[in-house]
């Protein structure tokens, strides 16, 4: 009874003293709040004077061309890049951002579509960029094709599963990409077994009153993120991370100090060992190639979004796992590969799921509703995501 008399002793004691000098911290939390409030003001005045435009691309009916083609436009898209991150005053004054790309493929009513958003400005630079590299190609201004579904969703008459996909290991990590998946058999010629197919079938096959959209969206990155990066590297070859300021003060005073009562040890030099990649095995010389490949490209931060959306009495959860079949052909055991984020997913476990023997807890229900409508309205916005996953331009 005497820890519990202490602990509420404790309690007291602190609410007491919070209670007693509120006002040397309730103006610093009141200035934090105003802070992100004013952020979040400004940013979204600056995303809603943007004009963006829908366009739709209608590719050849037979591209022989390998996928390099592609990613040749990623790169040129890239330029649009500032070149340095945006400074915090053109944050705080003009809530400025990068500006970035929305990237979406459409199946419904047996119909595939394929979609670029971006902003109007940019228009020229997407449009010329696939006519160089795709000459036989359609491009024009489409109508939003989420206007033809009801502004609030989930309702009465649809349902909907949604999901976005983030990295299940560090960025630095790449996915398989097209190499991965073609054979070079002549010049210009390639034997390529086309990851997309599978998803292909399906939206083709999708029924009346059954939609399917996935969203990429990318934008445009530095090599700031390779610093992180470097990390995998050096935990790869076995190189020990560089001490944390804190790390060499605290080495710095212990080194001062007497052990036992007498002098401080003398420190005995670490021999310190070259790095070979000979001493390396097959699979971790592969990861490094691998990994210094991915982070020499040009990259984005990106983030997938997707959304299967049918009316009730016939919604087939079969379709789901056709399109996340599809990301797993990306996956590799020793590199990375995509999960839904479960912070966004549509079917949450509800508060203390774990008790209950249906794992489904309190106002699961209530959870579900509101995270469906909240997926559905930030991919009519193309709204960008908060965790974000960086692709380079090969992925």
């Amino acid at each position: 009874m005497g820890d519990y008399s202490f602990i509420f002793q404790t309690l007291f004691r602190g609410i007491g003293i919070a209670i007693t000098y509120w006002w040397t911290y309730l103006p610093l939390l009141l200035a934090f709040v105003l802070y992100q409030l004013w952020m979040r003001y400004k940013v979204t005045e600056f995303v809603m004077s943007i004009k963006w435009v829908l366009l739709e691309i209608k590719p050849p009916p037979d591209v022989q061309k390998s996928p390099k083609i592609a990613e040749n436009i990623f790169a040129a898209l890239h330029a649009v890049y500032t070149g340095k991150p945006i400074g915090r005053k053109a944050r705080f004054f003009e809530g400025k951002l990068q500006p970035w790309f929305s990237f979406e493929i459409v199946g419904e009513n047996g119909q595939i579509r394929f979609y670029i958003h971006p902003p109007e400005d940019l228009r020229n630079v997407v449009e010329a960029q696939i006519f160089a590299q795709y000459p036989d190609a359609e491009i024009g201004v489409a109508q939003d094709y989420v206007a033809q579904l009801p502004k609030s969703l989930p309702n009465d008459d649809y349902d909907l599963f949604g999901a976005e996909l983030i990295f299940t290991k560090e960025d630095a990590y790449p996915i398989k990409t097209y190499p991965f998946f073609e054979e070079e058999s002549g010049k210009d010629e390639f034997k390529r077994t086309d990851p997309l197919a599978p998803l292909m079938e399906l939206l083709s096959a999708l029924n009346p009153g059954e939609h399917i959209w996935l969203q990429l969206l990318a934008r445009p990155t530095g090599g700031d993120w390779a610093k992180e990066a470097q990390a995998v590297v050096d935990k790869i070859i076995g190189k020990k991370p560089k001490a944390s300021t804190i790390q060499k003060i605290v080495d710095g005073i212990n080194s001062l100090l007497p052990l036992g009562g007498t002098s401080a040890p003398e420190k005995k030099e670490e021999k310190k060992e070259e790095f070979s990649v000979q001493k390396l095995t097959p699979g971790q010389k592969f990861v490094l190639e691998q990994v210094e490949n991915k982070i020499a490209k040009l990259a984005f931060k990106c983030g997938y979004r997707f959304l299967y959306i049918a009316k009730k009495d016939i919604f087939n959860r079969s379709r789901i796992s056709g399109v996340t079949g599809m990301f797993k052909q990306m996956y590799s055991n020793n590199m990375n590969t995509f999960k839904p984020n479960p912070d966004t997913g549509t079917a949450p476990k509800g508060f203390l799921h774990s008790i209950f023997p249906s794992d489904k807890g309190f106002f699961a229900n209530q959870q579900a509703y509101e995270r469906k409508w909240k997926i559905y309205q930030k991919y009519k916005d193309r709204e960008f995501m908060d965790k974000v996953t960086i692709l380079n331009t090969e992925e």
